[in-house]
């Protein structure tokens, strides 16, 4: 299908070249589909902000604030860094059902993680939200750090990624990056919250700030959560990292006029309803398998020129990571192997992430930090500014539920497996802008 698509956080599926669907039948229907219902669509762009100021951390503040450098887990897997961070807190492992899927509500098992500090020296607690493809395995060093600082972590997988339950069934669907409903996911957030609410009943832990760090696609199904709850939701703040507020679809300098069609198909929120019939929704339209992918990143002959990160290190941890295997009653699949989005997953993803940008973002009412990369070519910088502008709208200077952004120039989209010069400015500011939150009692 002549669809361009920058690899995504969470896969790597999407890819820098053209590729091809199993079916040229079902390829030129596709194609045909979204042209004309492109046609239907308006052409223009909400104006967004001018562009962010860039982020330096100060020497202060990073001395005040640990971070590990690269070296620290180089060459490790995923249980040894977690060991690492066992060794720091009390770990729990569990599960609880998802929203159900499919016509016939299918059970979707999610897997989740907790590792809980002592109650004498936590200042508060994380939950973590993902992105696409990306299972808790490969945020292990990113827990590690929060824990030095003195946070609680909390995390779950994904429906069909990580260690949760697939939604296409046969082995053919099973490492396809793929989504039912964008929605499901933001239920699934909100179960996991209320589990996560449920074990910090008791004081101390009650009484301490519970806060929002999100990745990519996470950060549109928490934008989801925090305007749909608005005061009711139990952060007092939340960071999201190279949000998902649009998802790239096609390079945005691009003169053919099928791309600037897509990328206004996907702006516009995509048109669903031709999506939904059985089998299309799930074809992989861009990517390949696991293996594919794995193995044309090892054959890259500059792994540090990769979209995603700088960090050649960090990026060869986490894709042996994202082959890891899962055992015991918890596991809703057996492995975290995820690669090559459906079209169904491109299609909530564009719907899902305008209605996270869309107008309703001002209901939200807990400031939110957006850290956007200066190189991501995964997802739209436009859009982030225009969900920030959406989320202050109406609201005074000093009111404590506005988004503030900030820019590395020469982050990637993997902004939490960068280099260290670009990783540790961006921790430092989310550390210092949850302690100033929980210290002004909001």
């Amino acid at each position: 299908m002549a669809v361009v698509c920058r690899e995504t956080e969470l896969g790597h599926h999407l890819q820098d070249e053209q590729v091809e669907t199993r079916s040229d039948a079902v390829d030129v229907w596709i194609q045909r589909a979204m042209c004309a219902a492109v046609l239907c669509l308006s052409v223009s762009r909400a104006g967004a902000s001018e562009p962010w100021p860039v982020l330096l951390a100060s020497p202060e503040a990073t001395a005040r604030h640990p971070v590990v450098d690269e070296t620290r887990f180089a060459g490790q897997g995923w249980e040894t860094i977690e060991q690492a961070n066992v060794a720091l807190s009390q770990l729990e492992v569990g599960h609880f059902d998802g929203a159900p899927a499919g016509w016939f509500g299918r059970p979707v098992r999610i897997h989740h993680r907790s590792y809980v500090l002592p109650a004498e020296t936590e200042k508060g607690a994380v939950v973590i939200v993902p992105g696409f493809t990306e299972g808790l395995v490969i945020y292990q060093e990113v827990i590690h750090d929060l824990l030095r600082n003195g946070w609680s972590v909390y995390v779950h997988d994904h429906r069909n990624q990580g260690f949760s339950s697939r939604l296409i069934e046969g082995e053919d669907g099973r490492d396809k990056g793929h989504v039912d409903r964008f929605d499901s996911l933001v239920t699934d957030l909100d179960r996991f919250i209320a589990h996560v609410r449920r074990s910090r009943e008791d004081p101390p832990r009650a009484e301490r700030p519970l806060v929002l760090l999100a990745h990519s696609m996470g950060g549109a199904v928490s934008a989801l959560h925090l305007a749909r709850h608005g005061a009711e939701t139990p952060f007092v703040a939340a960071a999201f990292v190279t949000p998902m507020m649009e998802p790239t679809v096609a390079p945005s300098d691009s003169t053919r006029w099928g791309d600037r069609a897509l990328r206004r198909w996907c702006h516009e929120g995509s048109m669903p309803f031709f999506f939904d019939w059985p089998g299309l929704s799930t074809t992989r339209v861009q990517g390949g398998t696991f293996e594919q992918e794995w193995r044309r990143y090892r054959e890259m002959l500059d792994r540090s020129s990769h979209p995603q990160t700088h960090s050649v290190v960090r990026h060869d941890v986490r894709w042996s990571n994202r082959a890891s295997r899962c055992e015991g009653e918890h596991c809703g699949h057996e492995d975290a192997r995820v690669a090559g989005a459906t079209l169904g997953w491109v299609n909530e993803a564009c719907s899902g992430a305008a209605q996270a940008r869309g107008p309703g973002a001002a209901r939200i009412t807990v400031p939110v930090l957006v850290l956007q990369g200066g190189q991501d070519t995964v997802v739209e910088p436009e859009a982030q500014r225009e969900f920030c502008d959406n989320v202050n709208a109406g609201k005074p200077a000093d009111a404590p539920g506005r988004c503030m952004g900030w820019r590395l120039p020469d982050a990637r989209h993997g902004l939490l497996v960068e280099v260290d010069r670009l990783r540790r400015p961006a921790l430092v500011q989310i550390l210092k802008s949850w302690e100033e939150v929980a210290s002004s009692g909001r």
